[in-house]
């Protein structure tokens, strides 16, 4: 996957604008933060996410983390101020970067995860007791989604599944999590995402 996305880089966001657009001002119905929280985005991307929490929040301390190197170029060009730390890192190998994040922000990316209960633990352990964990993510309860993940599989060897809101919410308590509210939603036709705030619960 990574050479995969180190290809798309360039590129990524015009392609995909009116969906990342729609599905981080989701994202953004769902964060509250008081202005000085550490934050991890994972996987980061070309950092939109990153960079539009600090038009909101500018004193937040955010970390971005991607497994692609060509992601991660992307991100920095935006970053002209060097205001977030990019590190390079699988998200089941999350390093640990200060004391504990306050909140960490996995878009649009959780169907990629292949062990996604060792990246769920990795999470968990990079948050602070109490720290909150918000997931947003492709969803199986929507036929289209169905269809969509049936195509990729055949196409995209990267994919690892996408899931029911029930089946995601499963994952998420296992790994130690306590959920605070879930939803399922479509952003147009085609696309039916889950959206889970939940918390460590320790």
């Amino acid at each position: 996957m990574p050479v995969k996305y180190d290809r798309l880089a360039s590129h990524y966001d015009k392609r995909w604008r009116p969906y990342i657009d729609a599905t981080l001002d989701a994202v953004f119905e769902v964060v509250d933060f008081q202005g000085n929280e550490t934050v991890l985005d994972v996987p980061c991307g070309t950092g939109e996410l990153a960079q539009r929490l600090l038009v909101e929040w500018p004193d937040l301390r955010i970390a971005g983390i991607d497994i692609s190197k060509g992601m991660l170029a992307r991100a920095k060009k935006k970053d002209v101020d060097n205001r977030v730390r990019w590190v390079e890192a699988d998200v089941t190998e999350i390093p640990k970067i200060g004391q504990g994040f306050d909140c960490v922000i996995c878009a649009n990316s959780f169907h990629y995860f292949q062990t996604p209960s060792k990246a769920l633990s990795a999470i968990h352990q990079a948050l602070r007791p109490g720290g909150k964990f918000i997931l947003l993510d492709w969803c199986d309860d929507y036929w289209t989604c169905k269809v969509c993940s049936l195509w990729l599989r055949l196409t995209d060897k990267a994919l690892h599944r996408t899931y029911s809101l029930e089946a995601c919410a499963d994952l998420i308590e296992e790994s130690g999590f306590q959920i605070d509210q879930s939803r399922r939603f479509r952003i147009n036709f085609l696309w039916g995402l889950l959206l889970i705030e939940c918390h460590r619960a320790d």
